[in-house]
């Protein structure tokens, strides 16, 4: 697969971290800085993450990618649905994060990270190629100025 279209890239980088975040959930030693030694404190950490990263993510993604794609790629209309509806179960688990008990921290952590890795890969892989395959150029630039909307001048 060739470069990213433009408008995708903020997106791109954004789903990088999060594979970051995944993979530090999975294996529960990485790269991420601050990363705490106990479950309660990780489920903390991920909700602190949602809210500082994911939150801007997915709405760059609902109100500036989404409905272009419904409009004007029609195929990945089903696609985009079940990507919310993932939105609304990330955030459900970080808003959970917040108040968690140690008992069911890791497992809810566990869920999470799968459930994070599987949404990028699927954006990445079948809704990114849809999009820059089937969405002509000029909405695809339209989305992306939209996009970068989200951002602060610095993550742009």
């Amino acid at each position: 697969m060739g470069r990213r279209h433009q408008s995708l890239i903020p997106l791109s980088r954004d789903h990088h971290d999060g594979l970051v975040l995944s993979q530090q959930i999975k294996t529960d030693h990485g790269t991420m800085d601050g990363w705490p030694a106990d479950p309660v404190g990780r489920a903390r950490f991920v909700s602190r993450f949602y809210d500082e990263h994911l939150k801007t993510h997915f709405a760059a993604e609902e109100e500036s990618l989404f409905p272009f794609v419904t409009e004007h790629v029609p195929q990945a209309a089903a696609l985009v649905k079940e990507l919310v509806h993932e939105h609304r179960k990330m955030e459900q688990y970080a808003s959970q994060f917040a108040v968690i008990d140690s008992l069911s921290a890791s497992a809810q952590l566990s869920k999470f990270g799968m459930l994070l890795e599987q949404h990028i890969r699927k954006e990445e892989r079948e809704l990114f190629p849809l999009v820059e395959k089937h969405a002509p150029k000029e909405i695809l630039e339209k989305a992306g100025q939209m996009i970068l909307n989200h951002y602060p001048p610095h993550k742009r």
